[in-house]
Formats: C-alpha cells, structure tokens, sequence
C-alpha cells in the first residue's frame, strides 16, 4: 500500500508542476497579445489581464506543489539523531535545498512577470521584462523534478531507519 501511496504522490505533484509549468508559459504567449512600443530601453505595454490571471494561478500551483511534496516528504532528512547520514537522506537534504532555490526563483518571476498585468489602466512603460512568465514555468517543471527526487529519495530513507530499527 506505501508504494501505491507513493506513485499518487509523485504522479500529483509532477501534474501540479507542469500544469503550473503550462500555465506560465500560456500566460507569457498572452502577454504579448497586448500592445507595446519600444524606445531605446524603455518599453511602454498595455497591461494583458488574462497574462496576470495565469501568471497568479501558475504561482499558486507551484507553491502548492511544494507545500505538498514537503508535506508529504518529511522531514526525514534534518530531524535525524545519526551523525551519519545515508546516501538517500543526503540526496533528499540535497534536493529538498535545490527544490527551495528554484521555488524561490521561479516564484518571483512568475510573480515579477505577472504584477505588470494586474491594472486595467492605460500602458505603462519602465524597463522590459522579458520572458519572466516562460522563464517561471520552464522552472516549474525543474522544481517538479527535485521535488520528486526529494520525496523519492526521503521515502526511502524513512524504509532504510524503518528496516535498521526493527
């Protein structure tokens, strides 16, 4: 039943990563569905709701897939009394961190490429941030790989203690 539970997991959060992944991506292909001029370094654009609608909704899956896979994962790898850690729970210490860096990283640009969008005012003009959006879901899919090497890797680490203790 454990290896059931855990093929549900990983196959759960694999869908939330890509389809936070699919909608960054969407959400830049609509973003430049809105008008936009460009002089020198500035860049006026006029502001693509539905672009902040699915960069938003991407943001909020991606950090539901991490809260899931460290939820679900955890934390095998840091609560440990052993001095010395398992390979597994040294590759669950060393995803769970990457995991946390993109997650980071690909919230705020998802986030960064969003926020522009969110007014329904005329164009407004700054500095351009391009691909911010599909740039946020290209990562997406990156956490969605950690976060199953995470679990994957502190699942066994828990069957490892399980099978040395008893």
């Amino acid at each position: 039943m454990a290896r059931v539970e855990a093929v549900v997991v990983c196959l759960l959060i694999i869908a939330m990563d890509v389809v936070a992944g699919v909608l960054g991506i969407h959400a830049e292909k609509a973003q430049h569905q809105g008008r936009r001029l460009r002089i020198l370094f500035i860049e006026c654009r006029q502001p693509v709701r539905r672009a902040y609608e699915l960069g938003v909704a991407a943001a909020a899956v991606l950090a539901a897939s991490h809260a899931i896979a460290n939820v679900v994962g955890g934390c095998s790898c840091a609560c440990s009394r052993d001095r010395r850690a398992t390979p597994n729970r040294q590759m669950a210490s060393f995803a769970l961190v990457i995991s946390w860096i993109v997650l980071v990283v690909g919230l705020a640009l998802l986030v960064l490429g969003a926020l522009p969008n969110a007014e329904r005012k005329a164009a407004k003009c700054g500095l351009p941030r391009h691909h911010f959006l599909s740039i946020g879901g290209i990562l997406c899919f990156v956490h969605g790989l950690f976060c199953l090497v995470y679990y994957a890797s502190a699942n066994a680490a828990k069957r490892e203690e399980g099978g040395r203790h008893a």
